[in-house]
């Protein structure tokens, strides 16, 4: 398991975009990271998300067969309960730790990713990993893009078909320029 997911998570989740906010919040403790702590983590899990067309049904189901005890958040603030109406995101905790994350699939767009488990892997840079995974026969499901205070991510597909997500952490000089 990746040091960041092995520690308790601070802050708050920040979402992929407004057009997908349900489907894309990020885990809370995906604080800026030095340098050379993000080099080491590069290969490594940094999220695993659920989506789900029936979230309530997902909810019930990973609480009694894994024991997680689910959290409902606002999809845009994860420090407060969702408003009625609102964008809601699950965090799954286990011992007071983010396990994983939970986001309703709504099919409005054809890249959408479906129902089902999406991994982040943390790469070196985003982008260059895109490149790579057109050149060797990928797919850009979700092109890069920045997520407030959390780093770069995108959604692609390997030449199987296979969804996930890459990840850069923000770096210390772009929170403070304020990217």
């Amino acid at each position: 398991m990746s040091r960041i997911l092995a520690t308790p998570r601070t802050g708050i989740i920040a979402v992929f975009s407004a057009v997908c906010a349900l489907f894309f919040a990020m885990p809370a403790n995906a604080q800026s990271l030095t340098a050379s702590s993000a080099q080491s983590d590069t290969g490594s899990i940094w999220w695993n998300e659920l989506i789900s067309a029936n979230p309530d049904r997902s909810r019930d189901f990973y609480a009694s067969v894994i024991g997680w005890s689910p959290k409902v958040v606002a999809a845009e603030d994860t420090s407060r309960p969702p408003a009625p109406g609102e964008n809601e995101y699950t965090l799954f905790m286990q011992n007071g730790v983010e396990s994983a994350g939970l986001a309703k699939y709504d099919g409005k767009e054809p890249t959408d990713p479906k129902p089902g488990w999406l991994t982040y892997i943390q790469v070196a840079n985003v982008d260059d990993a895109v490149v790579e995974a057109l050149k060797k026969g990928g797919k850009v499901i979700k092109a890069p893009t920045d997520a407030a205070n959390v780093g770069r991510i995108a959604i692609i597909a390997d030449p199987d078909g296979n969804p996930f997500g890459l990840y850069t952490p923000a770096s210390k000089d772009a929170k403070i320029a304020g990217h």
